[in-house]
């Protein structure tokens, strides 16, 4: 869990790869409906924060893990390829994932904007 927010590996899509199972769903309710989405579309949604932003980083609110569950509370922010010196707060977000072992199986997360 390290590595994807303190060392943004959000849009890490190596790291992703291999974090995420093969048959990995994330539902996810945001700002404009909800959304399902597999390890491709992850993968995918990496590239467009790589193509958009120079920098991404995470304030994290808390952390709850129980068994193979972690719960994460957290202030997702980039900076503009145009601003990269000036980080802008683009959504808050409250994501459970479900881990087998060193894998990432399922995600469910809410989010809105910042």
């Amino acid at each position: 869990m390290q590595k994807l927010y303190a060392e943004d590996g959000l849009r890490d899509k190596e790291f992703l790869q291999s974090l995420l199972a093969e048959n990995f769903i994330l539902q996810w309710e945001s700002t404009d409906g909800y959304h399902e989405m597999n390890k491709q579309a992850i993968l995918n949604l990496a590239d467009e924060l790589n193509a958009n932003y120079k920098f991404s980083d995470v304030d994290i609110y808390s952390i709850i893990e129980d068994n193979n569950k972690v719960a994460v509370h957290y202030l997702h922010k980039v900076s503009t390829l145009e601003t990269p010196n000036y980080l802008i707060p683009i959504a808050k977000v409250m994501v459970i994932w479900e881990f087998e072992e060193a894998t990432i199986l399922k995600g469910y997360q809410i989010s809105k904007l910042a």
